[in-house]
């Protein structure tokens, strides 16, 4: 099966190469690291543990192969992903059979009337359209992508672009699943593309950038009633905590303020986002209360070029999630506050540079996060993208989590690295360190974890 796809992709992108193409692109991109030496250390109330020193390498490492055709009005692309061991675990269909896939996109753009009108349809990988602004430090934000491989890659949207006021762009889509040929829609009657649920799935954006006279100006903003699974992600938390296709894990709505030239030599991110979700308690008669539970993300993230060799950049992220949307009886308080900072040695291809990290966290009854990777991660689907909450950057061990009351929780993260910049990627060679505690009044377990990661990336 997994042999037909690829030769499937082949010839595809052969085709693709071959007919009616006015620009054809081939795109390869590598990213993978390998941790010479891994090491944790745990105190879990006064009892020592730690693991054997240990090599390993980055689950998350990739391989990509891109096609991207374009003809007249059309632009066709395909994308095949194989993560570190070779395989396609990353992209499973849990509605036919757990089958995998090294398919991560297959879509389409065309563009009507000089591309005022566009229409993108297909499967997609973190597309956002331009209408969200990543961190200058965390990357993606906690803002949900219009289409992605957590929270469902398949999408159908027109973006239009009107003359009459310019600098406006608006998006609205719906995540339309094919339901033949691939076995991923399976209920009777294609229940998942009933309009009646459909309509609850929309998915809007919009952007303008404000002409205002020594102002560089752009506000994004997006809504969407509800998120559904699709029988279609990485088997996380997006799978198990919503399983049918027509109940919402959360809605969602967020703005931003984008800033290139906010002050001299600084760049600013200002986002808000407001999720949404069905939650339940129990009330003085022991009775289950439902209710609409909310969580609330502030960030702000700023980047400086101080000097030509010297670059800085500063993120925090501020999180509330009230009552019971994390989890029935919970709620939760989170901080994260991240810096780099990077020197370009002169006349060299060299970089020196700092990661840092401080992480902030409490809860009411110590449920907020999971432990069963090891990683402290939130345990709902309600925040399951690349950009977890979690105790820890770059899923390293955490404290041995407690549960069952009010828990604080706090982690630092430091990574001096060195760089070697190539004309089309890079060597990293890093020191990571990670500190991590769980405490309550009467409890205190800690970790301390370190790694030594090699890393290579290039883009062809």
């Amino acid at each position: 099966m997994k042999l037909n796809k690829l030769m499937l992709g082949a010839a595809a992108m052969a085709l693709g190469s071959g007919v009616f193409a006015q620009n054809v692109t081939f795109h390869s991109g590598i990213d993978y690291t390998v941790w010479g030496l891994r090491r944790a250390f745990y105190n879990n109330d006064g009892e020592k543990d730690n693991t054997s020193s240990s090599a390993g390498y980055d689950p998350d490492g990739n391989m990509t192969v891109d096609v991207s055709v374009k003809a007249a009005s059309f632009e066709f692309n395909l994308g095949l992903y194989f993560n570190a061991d070779g395989g396609d675990e990353e992209y499973i269909d849990y509605s036919d059979g757990g089958k995998g896939t090294p398919f991560y996109q297959g879509n389409m753009k065309v563009g009507f009337f000089n591309d005022q009108v566009n229409l993108y349809t297909g499967k997609f990988e973190g597309f956002n359209g331009g209408f969200i602004a990543e961190g200058s430090v965390l990357g993606d934000q906690y803002i949900t992508n219009l289409a992605d491989q957590d929270y469902g890659p398949y999408l159908t949207g027109l973006e239009y672009t009107p003359q009459f006021l310019s600098g406006l762009r608006l998006f609205a889509g719906f995540p339309i699943l094919p339901i033949r040929g691939n076995g991923i829609q399976t209920i009777d009657e294609h229940e998942y593309n009933q309009w009646k649920y459909l309509g609850k799935k929309i998915k809007l954006a919009a952007s303008y950038q404000v002409p205002v006279d020594g102002l560089d100006l752009t506000v994004n903003a997006g809504f969407r009633p509800g998120t559904y699974y699709d029988g279609v992600d990485n088997g996380g938390t997006m799978s198990t905590f919503t399983e049918t296709f027509t109940e919402s894990a959360f809605g969602e709505g967020y703005i931003q303020a984008v800033m290139p030239n906010f002050m001299d030599m600084m760049d600013l991110v200002v986002s808000y986002d407001l999720r949404y979700r069905d939650g339940t308690y129990l009330n003085v008669n022991n009775e289950t209360e439902e209710h609409k539970a909310f969580s609330h993300m502030v960030g702000l993230s700023a980047s400086m070029g101080l000097t030509e060799e010297i670059s800085l950049s500063c993120e925090d992220r501020l999180v509330y999630c009230g009552d019971d949307y994390i989890a029935d009886s919970e709620k939760l308080l989170y901080n994260v506050l991240a810096v780099n900072g990077e020197y370009a040695v002169p006349g060299t291809q060299i970089s020196l540079g700092m990661d840092l990290a401080q992480i902030c966290a409490a809860d009411a009854n110590g449920k907020a996060f999971a432990d069963d990777d090891g990683t402290g991660k939130i345990n709902n689907a309600a925040y399951a993208s690349n950009s977890d909450i979690s105790l820890t950057l770059n899923d390293m061990a955490t404290a041995n989590l407690l549960g069952g009351e009010a828990t604080k929780y706090l982690g630092t993260y430091v990574k001096p690295y060195f760089k070697y910049n190539f004309a089309n990627g890079s060597l990293i060679a890093a020191f990571e360190l990670a500190y991590s505690k769980a405490f309550t009044d009467d409890v205190s377990n800690t970790c301390l974890s370190y790694r030594i990661p090699v890393g290579i990336k290039f883009q062809f």
